[in-house]
């Protein structure tokens, strides 16, 4: 078993890309994060981790870390011990990490193994399901309009980014939610929901080779139960396959029943269930 770290998201990508694709959908944010990198996209303030373990010149376990966040897993679930490999690496270079996503099976035996290097207990975070989409099933009887976010939207929308980033990823506030606004806006799409003024909004930053990841999904309290978000999300996912991609993926927090359950009303189906698990006793 060999593990090696790479300079660059280029290199990474260069190893882990063939095998990250055999499941696409699933691996939508190890791929997106690391291709977004790649394109000159900062996340966060510190050096990124990349790194893979490989078997016989199988890779059998990937990460890739944007610090402060958390570090995003992939890995077989019946090689446990690549999994070891990783955390007693990251502890020999001084990675001491707030956290990991992957699937159930890898961040669960991940958050064992750093227990045992380090004695430190683990906690989940937040159970989630990931979604894709390959057509969609738009609302009925859902007054108002699709339309790109504006300059003159920015402020409004930095105010709902903040609401959104404090439902959704309470641990991660945003430094700067206007400047995450913008980088919807310019390098993605950021698109809002108007019935005589806006009413939600939903975006799309990242992706993959062959789909982009919806993200973003915000309607304030006073606009909610009108089917805005739905119909908003069905909108923007239609441009995106329009666009020419063949799939669209999304998160959901398992705890919150009424957003699974819309998301399924316009055609995403289920492929797999992730966990964020906090490592240490916050």
């Amino acid at each position: 078993m060999k593990l090696t770290t790479y300079e660059t998201a280029g290199e990474f990508l260069d190893v882990a890309l063939e095998t990250l694709l055999e499941d696409e959908e699933k691996n939508n944010l190890i791929l997106g994060i690391a291709l977004r990198v790649g394109e000159g996209r900062l996340y966060g303030e510190g050096r990124p981790l990349f790194l893979t373990v490989h078997e016989h010149g199988k890779m059998i376990a990937a990460a890739v870390r944007t610090p402060p966040y958390n570090m995003i897993l992939y890995g077989q679930k019946d090689r446990p011990d690549a999994l070891d490999a990783i955390a007693a690496h990251l502890i020999e270079t001084g990675h001491l990490i707030p956290g990991v996503n992957g699937s159930v099976e890898i961040a669960s035996a991940f958050a064992k193994a750093w227990q045992r290097e380090t004695g430190e207990p683990s906690h989940v975070r937040m159970s989630q399901r990931i979604y894709a989409l390959t057509k969609v099933t738009p609302p009925e009887h859902v007054s108002g309009h699709m339309r790109w976010a504006r300059e003159e939207d920015v402020n409004t929308l930095a105010s709902w980014f903040l609401g959104f980033c404090d439902e959704a990823v309470p641990d991660a506030p945003p430094a700067n939610p206007e400047e995450n606004v913008r980088q919807f806006m310019t390098a993605g799409k950021l698109a809002v929901w108007d019935d005589g003024g806006m009413v939600s909004m939903t975006g799309s930053s990242r992706g993959t080779p062959h789909g982009k990841t919806i993200s973003a999904v915000y309607t304030p309290p006073a606009h909610r139960g009108n089917g805005y978000a739905s119909a908003c999300v069905a909108a923007l996912s239609q441009w995106l396959l329009d666009d020419g991609n063949r799939f669209c993926t999304l998160y959901t927090d398992l705890s919150n029943p009424t957003s699974n359950k819309i998301y399924q009303s316009i055609g995403y189906r289920p492929i797999a269930d992730s966990t964020m698990i906090m490592l240490g006793k916050s």
